[in-house]
């Protein structure tokens, strides 16, 4: 059912709002995290803050899930050869974390583990939305691939981009 105030709030949060919680030395921090953290296993992390959905999407009750769903495909996060990409995607106006791990990494990782590591972060950015909770948790994430996918052999190719996405 559309939500009028879900439209408005949506429309109200610009991506001016992500730029100035998550500005340019934030996104290189990611980045940096990712970039090193993936040196210790064989997964992928892409990051993705959004401020707000379109607001058509909004209007029309597009879910966080159904849109991080959405990101996971288009960014290709599936697309690892031993199917460990993560998605953790923020949005902003719906003041919602996902994230969504490819079918390698998941099956070794129970929901409750997901689900912690997203509301941990959830509570840090209610309390502090800046980089430092989401560095937290791309950190829990790093440790989670390497306690599975360790780097092992020395090859770990780079297969997703690092750079967080910010919109």
């Amino acid at each position: 059912m559309p939500s009028l105030r879900r439209a408005l709030r949506h429309l109200g949060t610009t991506p001016g709002t992500a730029r100035r919680h998550f500005p340019a030395e934030a996104q290189q921090q990611l980045h940096d995290a990712v970039h090193t953290g993936e040196s210790r296993h064989r997964g992928e992390i892409r990051v993705v803050i959004e401020a707000s959905l379109p607001v058509g999407h909004a209007w029309a009750g597009t879910t966080p899930r159904a849109r991080a769903r959405a990101l996971f495909g288009a960014l290709e996060v599936w697309n690892t050869e031993e199917h460990t990409g993560v998605l953790l995607y923020i949005n902003l106006a719906d003041h919602a974390v996902e994230l969504l791990a490819d079918r390698g990494i998941d099956a070794r990782v129970g929901a409750k583990t997901w689900r912690a590591v997203c509301d941990e972060l959830a509570v840090g950015l209610a309390k502090d939305l800046s980089v430092r909770p989401v560095l937290k948790a791309v950190g829990q994430i790093h440790d989670l691939l390497a306690t599975h996918f360790p780097a092992g052999d020395g090859r770990n190719p780079n297969e997703l981009d690092d750079r967080p996405i910010v919109l």
